[in-house]
């Protein structure tokens, strides 16, 4: 999760701590409220598993041979671990150092209880504690959909290319404003959803896959693919998540498992008007490789489904 409070550029320093001190302390009651409660543990189980798929799918092969050492990874928000299982879990379980950041000191704390092996500070994503080209995987999960300015957004991009190295990945999702169920949440309806609690927390702004694209090129990686994900209809599909919260195990897998099936409306050439969240896998180049044109077709919007997760860890 990302702040929630503008911080322009020209702001200034005093300005910049004040902004990421409010953010601070909304998210730390947000933090606090989601661990006792885990209102919605059973959606974000869902929500875990399909992140998990994702990163599979499109980080494959990053883990080298045995030996080897691990990977360094990234995560720039750890508030799936606070709200349900999360996946920093399995990405140590499946070979990488994992490190997560948040604005939360109180998000920190708890995610680093739970998770004995990740590596977890308190910090802004627009301005991380970290030496350049200190990873090779940053993964931001719907995170800098959360800030007021897209100027934020492009701070904290920039700021995850710097600590890329050569060859390194970025994995990142934000909401997805051509899905016009998204579009009116954020927009016109946002005081009406956030009255009824279908959405529990503050959102912010974000970017259509071009816009998205764009930016991420302009902070000097090449974009490798594009996609959409959470196909199913996210509102009906989270009430009836609460309802099934006290029901058996088996009760909750079926429903967990019909939910995966609207996924293959990620192959239909309308993936980006149903899916809610965007997704892009970008690299960063070699010296030699970034001072070449740009390759033709080397842009590939994919068409693979992200329907089957592990379970578990």
């Amino acid at each position: 999760m990302a702040t929630n409070a503008s911080s322009s550029v020209g702001s200034g320093a005093a300005a910049a701590a004040s902004s990421t001190a409010e953010g601070s302390r909304y998210w730390d009651d947000v933090g606090s409220e989601w661990t006792v409660k885990q209102p919605d543990r059973l959606w974000r189980e869902y929500t875990d598993r399909l992140q998990i798929a994702l990163l599979d799918r499109w980080l494959v092969g990053s883990v080298g041979d045995a030996g080897d050492p691990p990977p360094m990874l990234l995560k720039t928000d750890l508030f799936d671990e606070v709200a349900g299982r999360g996946i920093a879990g399995h990405l140590i379980d499946r070979g990488y150092h994992t490190t997560g950041v948040d604005i939360s000191p109180v998000v920190v704390a708890e995610a680093a209880r739970r998770n004995p092996g990740l590596h977890a500070y308190h910090a802004d994503v627009r301005d991380l504690p970290f030496a350049d080209a200190s990873f090779d995987l940053v993964f931001s999960g719907s995170t800098l959909d959360h800030f007021a300015t897209v100027g934020d957004i492009a701070r904290a991009v920039n700021e995850l290319v710097r600590l890329l190295r050569p060859s390194g990945k970025l994995l990142l999702t934000l909401d997805n404003p051509l899905n016009p169920l998204v579009w009116l949440r954020n927009g016109p309806l946002l005081n009406l959803v956030r009255r009824f609690g279908i959405v529990p927390y503050q959102v912010g702004v974000t970017l259509d896959p071009r816009r998205l694209a764009s930016l991420v090129r302009s902070c000097g990686l090449e974009v490798r693919q594009t996609t959409a994900v959470l196909h199913c209809p996210r509102v009906l599909a989270v009430r009836r998540a609460r309802r099934l919260m006290m029901r058996d195990a088996a009760e909750q897998e079926r429903f967990l498992e019909s939910l995966s099936h609207w996924e293959r409306l990620e192959r239909w050439p309308s993936r980006f008007m149903s899916g809610h969240f965007i997704a892009i896998l970008a690299d960063k180049q070699e010296a030699d490789q970034r001072a070449l044109p740009p390759l033709r077709g080397s842009i590939r919007v994919d068409d693979g489904p992200v329907s089957r997760w592990r379970r578990g860890r």
